[in-house]
């Protein structure tokens, strides 16, 4: 995985020439920098959300998060997805995870964020993995607590990576139908994890639901961050339905079909709905089925 430089994203849509159709034909060749890290400088990366997260910060609550249920394994996961999932737990890959990880407490700190969401333009870039990986990094370092949240309705995918059972959909919980506690299950002393079940589609409810959910997290259990797998950002309406709760956005492209014009287009529907903190380029092999 690499990082584009967003500074260079005008440069690219004037030589790009017209937008292409979701799917076909080449993508744009982009300039990119090694490491994986945020990536652009202060002036690329907009400010919304900022005064979202000045509400007072509750003290972690050790005892409700002790109280929860622990994550299901999984003891029938397929093979491919346990030998792709061994291979993203090697030394080489877990150190770019860090590395970002450690960018992202800086900055989240810096900036008073709590929430973050990780986002494709299209499916199938790989957002679910970078999710996944970002939050095993931060079941490394325990002296932070942090909510995973799969937010794909239509393809949730979260539960493969952590090779755990999926305990039902997601939805009851974010429309208020079942407590909170009853869904998140601890993966360990640093990291809870909501997962999602398949079946649903794109789903339907209220922008303010997702927000008032996550002030809810952050009340009862008050997390040091909460990190979600967002829905397609160029697929319909359902990632916008979020946004109303979320602070700041990762982007995840695939190099071998995202264009330029997708990533600007993802620009264009965070703009004035959540930051944009930069573009992760997937470039590693396919993941299991699923993002």
């Amino acid at each position: 995985m690499i990082m584009v430089n967003t500074r260079k994203l005008e440069q690219l849509m004037k030589r790009s020439g017209p937008a292409r159709t979701p799917g076909k034909g080449q993508p744009d060749t982009i300039p990119v920098r090694r490491g994986l890290a945020l990536s652009g400088g202060p002036a690329q990366r907009n400010d919304i959300g900022r005064t979202r997260a000045e509400a007072p910060v509750v003290p972690w609550n050790g005892a409700a998060w002790d109280h929860l249920d622990p994550v299901t394994p999984d003891t029938s996961v397929d093979k491919n997805v346990r030998i792709f999932n061994e291979h993203a737990r090697t030394p080489a890959v877990t150190a770019m995870f860090d590395v970002l990880r450690t960018q992202l407490v800086q900055t989240f700190r810096k900036r008073g964020h709590r929430c973050l969401g990780i986002a494709s333009p299209y499916a199938d870039a790989g957002a679910s993995f970078v999710t996944a990986g970002l939050l095993a990094s931060f079941a490394r370092r325990t002296d932070l607590h942090v909510v995973g949240l799969d937010l794909n309705f239509a393809d949730p995918a979260l539960h493969r990576y952590f090779e755990a059972v999926p305990n039902g959909p997601i939805l009851p919980a974010l429309t208020g139908e079942i407590p909170i506690e009853s869904h998140l299950r601890r993966a360990n002393s640093a990291l809870a994890l909501g997962f999602n079940q398949a079946g649903q589609g794109n789903a339907a409810f209220p922008a303010e639901d997702f927000a008032d959910f996550v002030q809810d997290i952050l009340g009862f259990i008050a997390p040091d961050f909460i990190i979600c797998d967002l829905p397609p950002l160029l697929k319909g309406d359902t990632a916008m339905n979020l946004l109303p709760g979320i602070d700041a956005v990762l982007v995840v492209s695939d190099s071998r079909k995202t264009s330029a014009e997708d990533i600007a287009a993802c620009e264009r529907v965070l703009d004035d709905q959540a930051a944009f903190l930069g573009v992760v380029m997937n470039r590693a092999a396919a993941a299991p089925k699923g993002r």
